[in-house]
């Protein structure tokens, strides 16, 4: 870590936060400490990347020091700590994320030098703004040429059914690897492809480049669908229903093999205007997945307004599902949520067999995560399929 970067640790038991300034000492960590939360004023400074914060401090408790940050438009990364109510602990995690902060996670006291590491794995130096530009090292000539010479690529990551451990689909995410630069993560340029107009491209080349392969494994013998993540700027296309229909018609593919992924945050801030065209796609035959479910701030109603088949309960809940009762409950509400609405549930970020036990238990009907198997080009994924054991549906499409 760069030495003028330092952490805070504000708590208000001067034993307890001594020993949090020894751990973080030993992980090559330097941090300053506050035992007094109304000194919060005078000892943050922009200095300090990030704080651990106890929640419960008399004089000022951690929910009006985290106020105090976002009045004062602080961004620092935040790791809360507190030895009561672990459901607290989770609604400060909450109000922060509302806030924008970035939130490493929770410790529930008294917690290990391996826990604390644990979630400090999480931690990213934050990019000054040369660095966030020299990062940002791509045109909007640059995303253009690779539309037209076709260097986006898609991975397919399986999805496996727990009733009998059979592929059932496959979700599709989109890979740039530059001639010149290597590999660009999509967090980088699918922002800037929505600002600069480029998006609708790269969406159609997703959906095309899918479709295109489902058809050449429904030839090959397997069948199973695929899920196509798009932007909420082309789910407003009003011909998007007819686009798509027309691949699926040109490779031989049943509408009913292609699911249309939607975030929740994105449909649920303005449900009605994508109401026509989720509607329609409906109506021809695709399936629509409510994706990262539980990280907005979902309207029931509008859950039952929109015709929706699949619900994928996001990894945020699924990755600490076996170690948070609050994830597990979560988890369960939703997929009982969701049968009850006829949905299917599928489980993200599935990355051990304990969590997979768990979400079987709980009633998921499907998963997928790096347990599994990670995203992999079509040929990769061919070979996997044949050594994997994960069997699919046979027959023609």
């Amino acid at each position: 870590m760069d030495k003028a970067m330092r952490f805070l640790i504000i708590d208000d038991e001067p034993d307890f936060a001594e020993f949090v300034g020894d751990a973080l000492d030993a992980l090559g960590y330097e941090a300053d400490i506050c035992t007094d939360a109304t000194d919060i004023g005078s000892v943050y400074s922009s200095k300090h990347a990030l704080i651990l914060l106890d929640l419960f401090m008399p004089g000022l408790d951690g929910i009006e020091v985290l106020r105090f940050l976002h009045d004062n438009n602080s961004h620092v990364s935040l790791i809360f700590m507190s030895g009561k109510d672990a459901s607290v602990l989770y609604s400060a995690k909450e109000l922060a994320t509302e806030w924008k902060f970035p939130v490493l996670g929770t410790l529930q006291k008294p917690f290990s030098i391996g826990e604390l590491d644990a979630v400090l794995s999480h931690f990213k130096p934050p990019q000054t703004d040369s660095a966030r530009a020299a990062a940002q090292d791509f045109t909007a000539e640059d995303i253009d040429t690779a539309i037209r010479e076709e260097q986006f690529t898609l991975a397919y990551q399986p999805q496996i059914r727990l009733s009998d451990h059979s592929v059932c689909g496959v979700e599709a995410l989109i890979r740039w690897v530059r001639p010149d630069k290597g590999f660009t993560s999509p967090g980088d340029f699918i922002p800037f492809a929505e600002q600069h107009g480029l998006i609708d491209g790269i969406n159609y080349l997703v959906a095309r480049t899918a479709i295109e392969q489902l058809g050449r494994w429904n030839r090959d013998g397997h069948r199973f669908t695929v899920s196509i993540n798009l932007s909420p700027a082309s789910i407003a296309d009003l011909d998007l229903p007819e686009k798509l229909t027309a691949l699926t018609r040109h490779n031989g593919v049943d509408t009913s093999d292609v699911i249309v992924e939607v975030t929740e945050t994105a449909v649920m801030s303005d449900a009605g205007r994508y109401m026509d065209i989720l509607t329609r796609l409906r109506m021809k035959g695709f399936g629509l997945a409510i994706d990262d479910f539980g990280t907005g701030y979902s309207s029931l109603q509008q859950l039952v307004r929109l015709p929706f088949t699949e619900l994928k309960i996001d990894q945020t809940f699924i990755s600490h599902i076996c170690e948070d009762s609050e994830c597990e409950t979560i988890a369960t509400m939703a997929t009982e949520l969701a049968h009850r609405l006829g949905l299917t549930v599928v489980a993200e970020g599935v990355e051990d067999q304990a969590s997979m036990d768990l979400i079987k238990a709980i009633g998921c009907d499907e998963l997928q995560g790096f347990h599994c198997a990670r995203p992999m080009p079509p040929d990769q994924l061919q070979t996997w399929l044949a050594e994997s054991g994960f069997g699919t549906r046979h027959g023609s499409a």
